[in-house]
């Protein structure tokens, strides 16, 4: 018998990248729709990534497992990159135009280097994406913590935060644009709103850098080179991404007369660069057997399936919960107004049933389901999250007596039908598997 293949190229770069830069050009241009943006935006997209990423790493029965495949990395990713939209980020886009707004309701700003805006979407774009990889690499079966370990590593992780912070916070002329010439303005926030804005922006974005350097300072501290890999990898290139693209201020240059919400545009491509980083970063870092890598654990007790399949369900429960509360109130913003009031009527009807399914996860008996394998519905739970999440990006897609919003429908049909594909390929892939 010949031994089992340990992945191609295909299976392994090209399959994956183009499913999770589909899955990133969806859900991140829905992260900035009605009824989502920020957090809750970014949680819509985590989720969803958290799913692909932990369906994708499922092997067929008898081939090398992938380090990274546990159920854990649904609920790591749904947190990390739900995290990391704890910020703002609408001050940069200026600056590609060479303008520094400093009050933009009275139409006042100073000249800027576009060189700025590279710079700062990049600083934004490395933790943005970054962050989920530092939960993901927290999720490997190759390298196992002790609980110290564990401490260290959130420690690691806080300091970061805590030397960010001071950095920011002791030399404002480097991490403050033009502060050296603008320090009375900066002081005066009253009338310089816009330099308030970019003070919280900027700072918010070191310190979420400082958490992203932390967590991969202590993977290379402890010679977890894959881990590192994969943080590094997913970092570089949503930054690099997230810079090369400008927030498509250039579009008004290429179609001067057009009207379409080129914003979106732009929003749909920051997911782009996300998604290819994970993409690059599930070949990197996630390719099953290389020889010059610790491998894998052996297959946990039964009680360990227990709480693996209770990260994995819960980070579904929350991810999809939340998710779908939001875009209850987007659609209702659109089509009935009063969306704070939608918002409260959701949370009364989701918040229960989020917390009764999460305590039904966290209470299930302790069993494998069948076979070898902990998760036999791993299909139909995939399905689940595609279906669930591109209703969504349809329903708050709208009116459609808007060209452009009909535009963006047909662009996510055409998404969900590439991600429909590699699901059904993976599918056939890993047929079997649960009768192992």
């Amino acid at each position: 018998m010949n031994p089992p293949r340990r992945g191609s190229l295909s299976a392994d770069l090209l399959l994956p990248t183009l499913y999770f830069v589909a899955l990133g050009a969806m859900t991140w241009a829905v992260r900035g729709c009605s009824g989502f943006g920020a957090m809750d935006g970014c949680v819509f997209a985590g989720v969803t990534w958290g799913a692909g990423w932990w369906y994708l790493s499922r092997q067929p029965a008898g081939s090398p497992p992938r380090p990274y495949n546990s159920g854990w990395v649904i609920l790591a990713l749904t947190l990390g990159i739900g995290v990391s939209g704890d910020r703002g980020w609408m001050q940069w886009p200026s600056f590609f135009a060479g303008h520094l707004q400093t009050n933009s309701p009275e139409g006042k700003w100073v000249p800027i280097s576009r060189e700025y805006g590279f710079i700062w979407m990049f600083i934004a774009g490395v933790p943005w994406g970054g962050l989920g990889a530092c939960a993901l690499a927290w999720c490997g079966t190759h390298r196992r913590l002790c609980p110290r370990g564990w401490l260290l590593r959130i420690a690691c992780g806080v300091a970061g935060a805590a030397v960010g912070r001071v950095l920011f916070d002791h030399f404002p002329d480097v991490f403050l644009p033009l502060h050296s010439s603008l320090a009375d303005r900066y002081a005066d926030a009253a009338h310089n709103p816009n330099l308030r804005r970019l003070f919280n922006d900027n700072q918010a974005a070191m310190t979420h850098l400082g958490v992203y350097l932390g967590c991969l300072a202590f993977e290379a501290g402890r010679w977890n080179w894959r881990g590192a890999r994969l943080i590094l990898t997913v970092g570089l290139v949503s930054g690099a991404g997230w810079a090369a693209f400008q927030n498509w201020t250039w579009a008004a240059h290429f179609w001067p007369d057009a009207r379409f919400n080129f914003w979106r545009c732009w929003e749909s491509s920051g997911g782009i660069s996300i998604g290819l980083a994970y993409g690059l970063a599930f070949y990197i870092a996630n390719r099953p057997g290389a020889e010059s890598e610790p491998t894998p654990a052996p297959a946990p007790a039964c009680g360990d399936f227990r709480w693996e399949k209770f990260g994995a369900y819960a980070g579904l429960i929350f991810g999809l919960g939340l998710s779908t509360k939001n875009g209850f109130k987007g659609w209702a913003n659109i089509y009935l107004g009063h969306e704070e009031h939608w918002n409260d009527v959701g949370w009364a009807v989701m918040g229960p049933l989020m917390l009764i399914g999460i305590a039904w996860a966290a209470l299930r008996r302790p069993t494998r389901g069948g076979g070898s394998d902990p998760f036999p519905n791993a299909a139909g739970l995939i399905w689940l999250v595609l279906i669930v999440q591109n209703i969504i990006a349809q329903f708050i897609t709208g009116p459609l007596s808007s060209w452009n919003e009909v535009a963006f429908s047909i662009y996510y049909v055409l998404l969900f039908c590439i991600t429909a594909v590699i699901t059904h390929h993976q599918t056939e892939k890993t047929r079997g598997f649960a009768a192992a």
